[in-house]
């Protein structure tokens, strides 16, 4: 089960959106408050330049957020979006320990707001550039790159006619991005070259609010009005419900995520909770609480080395948010304790394989090299040393 692990408090106002950065060294709170970042070593906040707290302009309201990690040059960067469309990307600059914007796109033309970002990896390899997928609710869907330098280019810009964008999603086994319709239920596949249509689905959840897809690209997650459907996303056959007995008072933007390495569903509410479910079998297994109580209807979750984390926070306007992480560990109930991955593995494996075979292969290994050392003795030849007398046999 997860546990509390700590309630990071700086978020002047409702949570829209919340990241973990690669390898859980960072988390980021985006939304009425404006952006906050937090060292998840320390738990303390990193100032963000530009920060300005305004809830009433919306090029100061940020919708949607996501992270990079350039492993070489081992530079992060945090992409906001905002309301006003505007998408910046923030990097860490290590000489004042503070992100700076270093890049920020004004769409042309502006307003519409930036409804998802997503991240083709989130860990760059040495040589490579990020891909970046942004969804505005101009119903366009835009590609990026980024180099580790910070040049961000426009690779293509592609609008759908009479199609209402929620959410841009890259599919991880091809690098095509899919596209999901608010009302109506269609689902499109675009080319990550070109922007062209290459799929065209119907009869998904209608309506859709935010759409997660799981690490295989094999399943996608969407919340209706009043549940999240689980669904194939290659033929959009229904394979789940994850619903709550309790009425649903806001519909949207509840936003859920898939963790544990796809085991379990993490989804917000506005309960002043949020829900995990088992994924095998759609029930509910445990809520993380929200101490504040409303809206609790951002979610995040990542592995770390001393665990998985979650975390959650409020989203009712005009109430500072807290941001709340819970941690469960990586081993069993049963395991010993243990802070290094590689030890819970070989526990695992022992445990897998049975104490039994594991005792039989380490008695074979010891007659194997009794075996060796018996033929050493009697078949080795004799070494004579200087001033050695050998002795006629009689």
């Amino acid at each position: 089960m997860y546990q509390h692990l700590i309630t990071l408090q700086d978020s002047r106002d409702a949570v829209i959106c919340l990241s973990f950065s690669p390898q859980a060294k960072f988390i980021a709170a985006a939304g009425y408050g404006g952006v906050t970042v937090w060292d998840l070593e320390s738990f303390d906040p990193i100032p963000v330049s530009n920060n300005i707290y305004n809830p009433r302009n919306p090029d100061n309201v940020y919708s949607a957020c996501a992270w990079l990690h350039f492993e070489q040059a081992d530079r992060y960067f945090l992409i906001v979006g905002s309301q006003e469309g505007t998408v910046s990307i923030m990097q860490l600059e290590a000489n004042d320990e503070a992100f700076h914007t270093a890049v920020r796109v004004v769409p042309e033309p502006s307003g519409f707001q930036v409804l998802s970002i997503d991240v083709y990896h989130t860990e760059i390899g040495i040589g490579k550039l990020a891909r970046i997928a942004v969804a505005t609710a101009d119903n366009r869907t835009t590609l990026y790159t980024l180099s580790s330098s910070g040049v961000f280019r426009e690779i293509f810009s592609a609008t759908v006619e009479n199609f209402s964008l929620i959410a841009a999603r890259f599919c991880k086994k091809t690098a095509d991005i899919y596209i999901f319709e608010l009302n109506g239920g269609t689902i499109m596949k675009l080319d990550y070259k070109t922007g062209d249509v290459k799929s065209n689905q119907k009869y998904g959840p209608d309506p859709m609010g935010t759409v997660c897809i799981d690490d295989s690209s094999n399943f996608f997650v969407a919340c209706t009005d009043s549940d999240f459907q689980m669904l194939r996303l290659d033929t959009i056959e229904h394979i789940r419900t994850f619903s709550s007995p309790d009425p649903v008072v806001v519909r949207f933007p509840k936003v859920a995520t898939f963790s544990e390495d796809g085991a379990v569903l993490i989804g917000g509410t506005d309960k002043g909770h949020a829900m995990v479910f088992d994924v095998q079998s759609g029930a509910k297994v445990q809520l993380l609480k929200y101490a504040k109580g409303g809206l609790v209807q951002p979610v995040a979750a990542c592995i770390s080395k001393k665990g998985f984390l979650a975390a959650i926070a409020g989203s009712t306007m005009e109430i500072p948010a807290e941001v709340v992480i819970y941690q469960k560990s990586h081993l069993p109930p049963s395991a010993p304790e243990s802070n290094d991955i590689m030890k819970a593995s070989l526990y695992r494996t022992l445990m897998h394989r049975g104490t039994l075979q594991f005792i039989f292969v380490i008695l074979g290994m010891s007659l194997m090299l009794n075996g060796l050392y018996f033929l050493a003795l009697n078949y080795a030849p004799m070494v004579c040393f200087p001033g050695s007398l050998i002795l006629p046999t009689p």
